[in-house]
């Protein structure tokens, strides 16, 4: 009973230590040394996009921004307090940035509002704002959160949204995780590993003399 109770813990931890270590490799190459992971969105075209607090303000490290606009189209970026922010939007069309896939690295979007998209650059209540004839960048920092970053294009669509965050971290957070891994995959090993039992070796026999038979007596001995 004991040995099966130890094979069956044996499984368990190399099943486990197996997708520990496979998992920590996988964040280990996507994140790098540097510990930085991308999320990156192409919207639906011909609304404004909004990035709400639930991803921006959702890690310790500062938040890069970053939008690329379509050929010909320039861009505008700006960023606000998140009642300011839905304040001008109002029910406008719109693509709403609320989370991340760690599967894909992307940037989950949904579209809401039907009215058609507010003019958001003419608004005094931004905190920061920039535009630009080609790709545009805002940093967010965690002390100012929480936040909310509005992008929308001029004569064209927002064709691609880039969210980069760096932590050091990370990266060796997924390094430690192999490392349990690994040992959590070799103790199942050593677990399920056949192991003969050990029996106490015979003692030889000491072989014993054969005992003569008696003879019977003739006339000729008696002599």
């Amino acid at each position: 009973m004991l040995r099966t109770l130890t094979r069956v813990a044996g499984a368990l931890a190399a099943l486990a230590g197996l997708a520990l270590t496979a998992t920590g490799v996988w964040f280990a190459v996507a994140l790098g040394g540097s510990g930085t992971a991308e999320f990156t969105t192409t919207p639906a075209p011909g609304s404004p996009v909004v990035i709400t607090p639930d991803v921006l303000n959702r890690v310790d490290a500062d938040v890069r921004v970053s939008a690329t606009p379509s050929r010909g189209a320039s861009l505008w970026m700006a960023r606000a307090n998140p009642s300011d922010a839905s304040a001008v939007i109002g029910d406008g069309r719109r693509v709403e940035v609320s989370g991340v896939s760690v599967r894909d690295w992307a940037l989950t979007t949904s579209a809401r509002g039907s009215g058609e998209p507010a003019q958001l650059g003419s608004a005094d209540l931004w905190r920061q704002q920039d535009d630009a004839e080609g790709p545009v960048t805002l940093t967010v920092e965690q002390a100012d959160a929480p936040e909310s970053v509005v992008i929308a294009a001029d004569g064209g669509s927002v064709e691609r949204v880039t969210l980069t965050v760096v932590d050091k971290r990370w990266f060796v957070e997924s390094v430690v995780a192999v490392l349990v891994g690994l040992f959590l995959l070799a103790a199942g090993v050593v677990a399920l590993w056949p192991r003969r039992s050990r029996t106490a070796a015979a003692v030889p026999a000491v072989p014993t003399r054969p005992t003569p038979e008696p003879t019977a007596a003739t006339p000729e001995d008696a002599r």
